[in-house]
């Protein structure tokens, strides 16, 4: 009895050890280097999952032999092609994976380590369905535009991607030109009735979020103007926990479309967030992955704290899932996405769809003309749509980046400019009428939103109520902000 119970508490005080030494296992911290030979493993399941979707897919027809190979060459072709689409999809899931690098244990790297291999799975059949989510504009443009002509399908995607982006730093000049006084001048300020509002609310405690092509913040606009952290997709191709790469703005675009903010709301602070570089990724043929960069850009912002989340990009016809469900995000944590119309031209082609312009929640925006006597008109070039919102003056004034000295600040008569215009009267009225943060998933966002269309004015583009044309009218800032103070104060 003696020797057979020593025995058993003999085999169960060593199984109790070789439980403390596996749980001790399991608990140690993941072994060094762990994340870089993730990386590299990831890159293995991206190309291998392109390989076996270009394989499989029921539509592989569509493409050329010559199409095909490159894609099936992709990961000696394209080195960085793995990298930057990472980089896209990540975003979305980004808190998670933080999450789980930050408890530096052994389980969390074993998970982290799953969700990144799925998620390497998920870009390179995102990459290969690129090319079969078409409809007629991506003909129409392989076609018609002569910077395409000759560019192959492969080509084309790639470059949507960024691939080709020019990510130099520029030379900043040591004398920059003065600024134009025409900035504080500009037609759309007294058209848009911002004076009034200014002196009442500039912005302060609001973030907006530009999502553009870059940003040059050495130019004088930007001389009191508070920066958030800028972050850039493009370029972006190192593993996603240790990539930071500048926005630098070689496209001029996103710089143009900030100096427009830094004027309208002077107390707001702005953050650029890159997804495009205006030259190489501009109307793409192929729309998902832009798309995607869009809305890895959406996520990002969100997360950054960003009320606002201007976008002051064409939009496509493609309603993608990762797109609609970056807008589903940023409507439930109350932020107020703002985007444009198509124009005409485009529409005369075809085009009826327009994302993310044409999803519910997105306030989508247009520009009207001026007119004789101060007034304004709707502006032909501008597409009408039942799903416009409003129209903002396109009398408006814009800063070039300073190392674009063939450049001098000018007006910008555009959707484009329109857009942040309203990005900045919404970030006057978050002013006026602050969150408390304890509103209901979406309510504060389509408070602000009312505020917006209730106190826009359709008789100032001449017409009597809603239109296709103008949406709920031309923004008003000075009704907009008293209706947002008095807002405010009745809920004291």
């Amino acid at each position: 009895m003696k020797t057979g119970k020593f025995h058993f508490d003999f085999i169960a005080l060593g199984l109790l050890a070789l439980a403390l030494i596996l749980t001790g296992c399991r608990g140690s911290a993941p072994a060094e280097g762990w994340l870089d030979k993730l990386f590299e493993e990831g890159r293995g399941v991206f190309h291998q999952t392109i390989n076996q979707e270009i394989a499989a897919h029921p539509d592989r027809a569509k493409l050329t032999p010559a199409e095909t190979d490159k894609i099936l060459e992709a990961e000696t072709r394209y080195p960085r092609l793995y990298g930057l689409m990472i980089n896209i999809f990540y975003l979305k899931d980004e808190p998670v994976f933080q999450e789980l690098l930050d408890k530096g244990d052994r389980p969390s790297a074993e998970r982290f380590s799953e969700l990144y291999l799925d998620l390497a799975r998920l870009a390179g059949r995102q990459f290969v369905e690129t090319f079969f989510l078409t409809d007629w504009t991506t003909e129409h443009a392989r076609t018609t535009f002569p910077k395409y002509k000759d560019l192959d399908a492969t080509d084309l995607v790639i470059r949507s991607l960024g691939y080709d982006a020019k990510l130099d730093t520029p030379v900043i000049p040591d004398e920059i030109r003065p600024l134009d006084p025409e900035f504080f001048k500009q037609g759309a300020l007294e058209g848009g009735r911002f004076p009034a509002a200014l002196e009442r609310v500039k912005g302060a405690g609001v973030k907006i979020a530009i999502l553009d092509t870059g940003i040059d913040t050495s130019h004088p606009i930007f001389a009191d103007t508070r920066w958030g952290r800028h972050f850039s997709l493009v370029g972006r191709d190192r593993p996603p926990w240790d990539a930071d790469i500048p926005p630098v703005d070689w496209g001029w675009h996103g710089t143009l479309i900030s100096s427009v903010a830094a004027v309208f709301s002077p107390e707001a602070e702005l953050t650029m967030y890159k997804f495009g570089d205006g030259n190489t990724q501009n109307d793409p043929a192929y729309q998902l992955i832009m798309q995607s960069m869009i809305a890895g850009c959406i996520y990002k912002a969100v997360r950054d704290g960003n009320h606002i989340i201007s976008i002051s990009a064409s939009g496509a016809s493609l309603d993608s899932d990762y797109l609609r469900e970056a807008v589903r995000y940023a409507e439930e944590q109350n932020r107020v996405v703002i985007s444009g119309n198509l124009y005409s031209k485009w529409q005369k082609m075809g085009a009826v769809l327009n994302f993310p312009g044409q999803y519910e929640t997105v306030i989508s925006v247009t520009a009207a003309q001026s007119a004789e006597g101060g007034r304004y008109a709707y502006w032909p070039i501008c597409a009408p749509d039942e799903t416009t919102g409003l129209a903002a003056p396109n009398d408006i004034f814009g800063a070039f980046p300073t190392y674009e000295t063939g450049e001098k600040d000018t007006y910008i008569p555009s959707i484009s400019a329109a857009i942040p215009v309203v990005a900045s009267l919404t970030a006057l009225t978050m002013s006026a009428y602050p969150p408390l943060g304890t509103e209901a998933p979406g309510e504060y966002a389509r408070t602000i939103r009312k505020l917006l269309f209730d106190n826009a004015d359709p008789q100032a583009v001449g017409f009597e109520g809603f239109s296709p044309e103008c949406g709920h009218g031309l923004i008003n800032a000075e009704k907009t902000i008293r209706a947002a103070l008095e807002l405010a104060e009745g809920r004291k």
